[in-house]
C-alpha cells in the first residue's frame, strides 16, 4: 500500500542556500514584509518554513495566523522590493516579585 503524502519539513536553511526569501502576510489588513531567512534562523531557529505560521503574528493587532510562503523573486519583482532586516534582538528584563 503506498504511503501517504506527507510532506517533508522544509527548513529555513535551505532557503537560505538558494538566496530565496521569506514572505509574510497578514490576511486581515493586507500588510507584507519580505525577510531574509538567515534573520530568521536569529531569531527563531532553523525551523520548518510552515511552523513559521503560528509563531508569526502581525504588528498591528492580533489578526490571527499569518500567510507564509518561501519565494525567489524574480528580477522584475525584486526591483523596488523592501526587505525587513534584523538590526538587533531586545530583551526586556522584568521584575518579579514575591511578598515575604
Amino acid at each position: 500500500m503506498p504511503q501517504p503524502n506527507k510532506s517533508k519539513p522544509f527548513p529555513l536553511s535551505n532557503l537560505n542556500d538558494g538566496r530565496q526569501l521569506v514572505r509574510v502576510r497578514c490576511a486581515y489588513c493586507k500588510r507584507t514584509h519580505h525577510y531574509f531567512p538567515g534573520d530568521l534562523i536569529q531569531i527563531f531557529g532553523d525551523v520548518d518554513v510552515d511552523s513559521l505560521m503560528q509563531r508569526m503574528t502581525c504588528e498591528a493587532g492580533d489578526h490571527g495566523l499569518m500567510k507564509v510562503e518561501a519565494v525567489y523573486p524574480t528580477g522584475k519583482e525584486a526591483v523596488g522590493m523592501k526587505i525587513r532586516r534584523l538590526v538587533a534582538i531586545k530583551i526586556r528584563r522584568v521584575p518579579v516579585w514575591r511578598e515575604e
